[in-house]
């Protein structure tokens, strides 16, 4: 494992942040400024051809892009003999792959802010022509005020662009992605659909033991109807995430105006209701039925009977 550079061009490395699969990634403060951003570096051993050539468009695609839901993209340098690298914004936030678990799944309400401000980032990036084809939980972060950021265009392309590689995260991608066809802003849609569905279920689209069987599954099965892991969700928001998931790109959302114009009228009509959706977060299956259970047999039914320490199987029904 290599040690954590001490400087690299003009920063000074603080500590390092995270690995991707070609890159490292380092708190930094530049000199004299003494600001605090985030540096990405190419590893020695992904300094081919392929991997500078998606770094710099990387680089091109993010220093042209400025939205408030878009990691900024500062400074850059291709030419740094240990390695190219960029800069971005330093965000103090959580990524999202640390609530698409089960037991770690945001309040209903803050995944459908986290949808509306990542649509808006991704039609701002469309206009502009670009695709990022690796739209998953861990590429959002969310702030401590309620901020998301889209962040890693590190496999973008331009629309309707054939990239050199099939890049992106198999859970996300969408069958023309995964076949390496040219691609455009439906892609990203599917894949917001496919983040979507995990915040809210803390489970992906398919059911899969291995890569070979995952790529099966979204290429030719039909997803794992959301209701199978959230009984609670109203039919309005479930279709919306079906269409979105569409593996014929014909019946996909078209556009990301028409994605947004729908899922507000979903999201009104969510806001708007009486209903306890998050009444099911963050418990097993088997709780859920029983709650299920209980909901449809008595208008008493109190959450505070079914805390996590405190519920009894012994009220499952057979």
């Amino acid at each position: 494992m290599a040690s954590t550079p001490l400087r690299i061009g003009n920063y000074s490395i603080v500590r390092e942040l995270g690995e991707g699969a070609t890159s490292n990634v380092y708190l930094a403060m530049r000199d004299k400024s003494y600001a605090s951003v985030a540096l990405k570096q190419l590893r020695k051993t992904a300094q081919t051809e392929l991997h500078k050539a998606m770094f710099t468009t990387e680089v091109e695609l993010g220093s042209k892009m400025h939205h408030r839901n878009i990691v900024h993209v500062l400074d850059a340098d291709l030419n740094e003999k240990t390695g190219a690298y960029l800069v971005m914004e330093y965000i103090k936030g959580v990524p999202l792959d640390k609530h698409d678990q089960e037991d770690t799944l945001l309040p209903l309400e803050k995944v459908l802010s986290v949808i509306e401000q990542v649509a808006g980032a991704l039609q701002y990036a469309a206009a502009l022509g670009v695709v990022h084809r690796d739209v998953k939980p861990g590429n959002i972060i969310l702030m401590p005020n309620g901020i998301a950021k889209l962040a890693d265009f590190g496999c973008a392309i331009p629309t309707s662009k054939m990239g050199e590689v099939v890049a992106g995260s198999l859970a996300y991608m969408s069958p023309e992605q995964l076949e390496g066809e040219a691609l455009d802003q439906r892609a990203d849609i599917y894949a917001l659909g496919a983040v979507l569905y995990r915040l809210l279920t803390g489970k992906h689209t398919f059911e899969a033991d291995n890569q070979f069987d995952a790529r099966t599954a979204i290429l030719n099965f039909p997803i794992t109807p959301i209701h199978t892991y959230r009984k609670d969700l109203p039919k309005i928001l479930a279709d919306f995430i079906s269409r979105a998931l569409e593996k014929d790109i014909t019946r996909r959302y078209q556009t990301w105006e028409t994605f947004i114009e729908s899922f507000a009228v979903v999201a009104k009509a969510i806001r708007e209701s009486d209903d306890d959706l998050d009444l099911y977060r963050g418990f097993s299956m088997n709780t859920q039925k029983a709650i299920s259970y209980n909901l449809s047999t008595s208008r008493q039914f109190s959450r505070s009977g079914y805390s996590r320490s405190g519920f009894s199987r012994s009220s499952m029904p057979d």
